[in-house]
């Protein structure tokens, strides 16, 4: 049987809870990612922040955020947008100056879905698909042992199927 621990990335990109959503977003780009554990200075898990919670704090501010994003997008862009979707431009962009300066605690979810490095891999795929997330830390004690992807998930699951039949 497998188990989380035979299957989790051991070399975590994390960030601080004090750094700001700024720096966040830098490490987004810089390594390719769009969510990292949130560790405080003992290294214990205290959140995760993703992209998605960065766009629901900016989204906050409109009557409907999907659209804003989308006419963000489309404006910086090149893509035509209507009189309207100008007017929220400039509200975006001091919206998202704002959230840069805030800390990733206080962007980032703190009620985290974590398994444990003992769980087995049925149980973190459960967790996955029950709670539609991406990927879940995985920890001992409180402190962060690694992540699990969707994606380590299936790999696992392939490998030992492919293995099967040889």
């Amino acid at each position: 049987m497998l188990y989380a621990r035979d299957i989790m990335i051991r070399d975590v990109y994390t960030v601080h809870r004090d750094e700001s959503v700024k720096g966040v977003l830098e490490k987004f780009v810089q390594y390719r990612i769009s969510g990292m554990p949130i560790i405080d200075d003992n290294s214990r898990l205290v959140g995760y922040i993703s992209d998605g919670d960065i766009m629901r704090y900016l989204g906050r501010h409109f009557d409907d955020p999907m659209t804003s994003w989308v006419s963000a997008v489309g404006f910086y862009y090149g893509m035509p947008a209507d009189a309207r979707d100008l007017d929220k431009m400039d509200e975006l962009k001091e919206n998202a100056l704002m959230v840069s300066r805030k800390t990733v605690e206080q962007v980032g979810n703190k009620r985290v879905i974590t398994v444990e490095e003992d769980d087995s891999l049925v149980d973190v795929a459960e967790v996955l698909a029950r709670r539609k997330i991406k990927k879940v830390p995985v920890i001992q004690d409180g402190y962060l042992k690694g992540i699990i992807s969707r994606g380590d998930v299936v790999r696992a699951v392939v490998q030992k199927i492919m293995n099967a039949d040889a």
